[in-house]
């Protein structure tokens, strides 16, 4: 895939909101999947849906703690996007 596909993936991995809202979660460290179902209010599978996305996009990371898995955002800024996608939608 060049870099063009790789980069439209990219970007509708990012087009869903409750994605963007479990990357800023993960932004401060590692959380289990019940952590970030209290502060969204979303069902137990959909997060878990939602983070499988991510994984797949190389974008978070999980690991094994017992029988618990703990998720952790592998990307340290989406800062840079956002900024980018508002002055992309000023210009529209």
């Amino acid at each position: 895939m060049d870099d063009f596909g790789q980069s439209a993936g990219l970007f509708k991995t990012l087009m869903h909101p409750a994605r963007l809202e479990i990357l800023e979660i993960l932004r401060d460290g590692e959380h289990c999947v019940c952590h970030i179902e209290a502060v969204l209010g979303y069902r137990q599978a959909y997060i878990s849906q939602q983070l499988s996305v991510l994984r797949e996009a190389g974008l978070v990371q999980d690991r094994r703690d017992g029988w618990m898995r703990r998720w952790s955002s592998r990307v340290r800024s989406l800062s840079d996007a956002r900024r980018l996608a508002v002055r992309v939608r000023n210009v529209i």
